[in-house]
């Protein structure tokens, strides 16, 4: 420091430190820093019960940091082992974040300045909150808005028109306070991406002249994407960049609210016609098709893209969770792995709602959203037809200027805080939901994040294993765990068995016996690890064997192995090694099921040859099923001897 003299110390210290040295040869003064991983716990208290409107509760963790964990050499622990690879890749991230939609800004608005600033920065800051770095915006009035009466950017009566759209505006989103609590949560965290939806166009354009239900009036699709590009235009005009828009917020629905009726084949001409107006305009914001549940994903979305100009036209796809499978987003995330993938809208709670998300993620999703950010104690103000499960920031309505978070802020903040924008989702077997599931990440900085959920109620042990390393950890009952660590600059990979997750898609480097009919394929109905998997079925008795041949490898001691699930009743159903200059040998996986992924080895295989066979045989009865994969074949090391 300047200005401050160092004092010399002591001689008799130094006469210590010396001592100490010669009495313990193997000490140094200073020892280098063990590679450690860092940790952070959220937990779950009464997930989305609506009492959380009433008061404030106890919440056990807060995103709080725990003691950082050792990485040792891989060795096994009981409990679920978690294999994170790095050098498997999948999508690029874009972000978490939630809604501001008016109702959350009305509540928002009635705050003291340095109160509203707060709650903010709660939300959006990166070091004082938890991070978000994606906002949704509704186009026009949603049925989240305190207003009573439902709006758009274009409001005259509904027996007059106005195509060239003289009377646009966004006045009252400017009156409504929307645009400045946009640009002060902007100003807070500048890297924040926005993406809008609209509800309705404005009534005139529609077949029933109202902003509820009904349908675009036919011939009204250019009209419609002119007043979609004068709303980006006069939002980047107020310095609010829009990243991206949908084109009609839940499209096959029709309710009492603002609402639309769009069909596959008009989105897809409102989308050309939309991406002519923001190219000519020189507006780079970003078209998202869909946009509504996973059950009506497939059908709409491959009717849009039958369309070439309308499939050009389109940047991504945006989904929601309130009927079907996220698998179905995984299944058009590889079908369209040109288009990026957004979860656009859904609250969750607890640690199933963390758990949700992280599935989100591993089928796809480049972006995860909440819906509705703040309403008050009285459960105020909306127009939805139900009752809204508590919201992630909740008001005192008798206090405007206090709020409380529901554990479910704290449980995104394990995503939002430690997942960077460009981050790439990276491979990890899922895990079990009556022990933990997870989802990892590698961040441009080279941090692998992985978010480990415990959905019991009972602390779960589980280690990671990455690179021929590993750390072991407990997570406690109903808790939600972030853990980061620095990737190893050396990634150890050892494995002899080419394509032994499947992750081509197909059966290449493995041959196969049958009696016959070929009762093998790689699919992607619940794998181990990545998308693919081998499965063994028919529907007629069968025998199979899948196997790979290793050849030119170096005499020694062996290991192989396998994870494996089975419905059972097979007369037999084994993992093998052979050809290898000994006798065959066996891992009996047998006829009972295996309900969930199981590790089958054989150790001491000693080669020979220069060469083994490993592989996988079924001898079945009609309709039997099992499923293989992570195949592993590794040397094993000597162990050194001393003395």
């Amino acid at each position: 420091m300047r200005g401050v003299k160092r004092k010399s110390k002591p001689l008799f210290v130094v006469l210590i430190a010396v001592l100490t040295m010669s009495m313990f040869p193997g000490s140094t003064l200073a020892k280098p820093r063990q590679e450690e991983v860092k940790v952070w716990f959220s937990s779950e208290n009464a997930p989305a019960d609506r009492s959380w409107y009433d008061e404030p509760k106890e919440i056990k963790y807060k995103l709080d940091q725990q003691s950082s964990l050792k990485i040792t050499k891989e060795k096994e622990i009981n409990g679920t082992t978690i294999f994170v690879d790095p050098d498997r890749q999948y999508q690029e991230m874009l972000g978490v974040g939630t809604s501001l939609e008016e109702s959350s800004i009305y509540n928002l608005s009635k705050m003291a300045p340095g109160k509203r600033k707060q709650a903010l920065k709660d939300l959006f800051d990166p070091k004082k909150g938890i991070g978000m770095d994606v906002i949704r915006i509704t186009i026009g009035t949603s049925d989240f808005t305190a207003q009573d009466a439902f709006y758009t950017y274009n409001d005259i009566p509904i027996t007059e028109t106005d195509y060239d759209l003289r009377e646009f505006s966004i006045q009252r989103d400017i009156d409504l306070n929307i645009v400045s609590t946009l640009k002060e949560a902007l100003k807070i965290n500048p890297d924040i991406k926005i993406f809008a939806s609209p509800w309705s166009p404005p009534a005139w354009m529609k077949t029933n002249k109202s902003l509820i239900g009904g349908k675009l009036e036919e011939g009204n699709t250019e009209v419609l994407a002119a007043y979609y590009r004068k709303f980006v235009q006069s939002y980047e005009s107020q310095g609010i960049p829009i990243y991206a828009m949908t084109m009609q917020n839940e499209p096959l629905l029709e309710i009492d609210y603002p609402s639309m009726y769009m069909p596959p084949e008009q989105q897809r001409e409102l989308a050309i016609l939309l991406r002519n107006e923001l190219d000519n305009h020189h507006l780079d914001t970003k078209l998202w098709t869909f946009d509504h549940n996973f059950s009506e994903a497939r059908d709409y979305v491959s009717t849009v893209f039958e369309d070439e100009a309308a499939e050009e036209s389109i940047d991504g796809i945006a989904f929601h969770d309130y009927a079907g499978d996220p698998k179905s987003m995984g299944e058009i995330s590889r079908a369209y792995s040109d288009k990026t993938i957004h979860f656009t809208e859904r609250s969750v709670w607890g640690t199933a709602g963390a758990d949700r998300i992280a599935q989100y993620f591993r089928n796809g999703a480049a972006s995860y959203n909440a819906w509705v950010t703040m309403l008050d104690s009285n459960i105020n103000t909306h127009h939805w037809i139900g009752t809204p499960d508590p919201t992630m920031l909740i008001q005192n309505a008798e206090n405007v200027n206090k709020y409380w978070k529901i554990p479910m802020y704290y449980m995104t903040g394990n995503y939002s805080k430690f997942v960077d924008r460009g981050a790439k989702r990276i491979d990890s077997n899922y895990g079990y939901k009556d022990s933990v599931t997870n989802v990892s990440f590698l961040n441009p900085d080279n941090s692998i994040v992985t978010v480990v959920i415990n959905q019991t109620d009972k602390a779960q042990k589980f280690r990671v294993v990455s690179g021929g390393k590993q750390f072991a950890a407990t997570l406690p009952a109903g808790t939600v765990g972030t853990y980061e660590w620095s990737r190893p600059s050396q990634q150890e990979n050892n494995n002899l068995i080419e394509n032994a997750s499947f992750e081509t898609g197909t059966l290449d480097q493995w041959t196969e016996r049958n009696n016959g009919v070929s009762a093998h394929k790689a699919d992607a109905d619940e794998p181990f690890t990545g998308i693919y998997k081998l499965t063994h079925w028919h529907w007629d008795a069968y025998k199979q064997q899948s196997a790979q041949k290793v050849k030119n490898i170096p005499d020694g001691t062996y290991e192989a192995s396998v994870w494996v699930r089975s419905g059972g009743g097979q007369n037999e159903l084994r993992f093998f090694a052979k050809d290898y200059g000994g006798a065959k040998k066996v891992a009996d996986i047998g006829s009972s099921p295996v309900t969930s992924y199981t590790q089958y080895k054989i150790d001491d295989i000693h080669v020979t040859s220069g060469q083994i066979e490993v592989g996988v045989c079924s001898d079945a009865n009609a309709g039997n099923w099992a499923v293989f994969d992570r195949f592993e074949l590794k040397k094993k090391r000597n162990k050194q001897v001393i003395c």
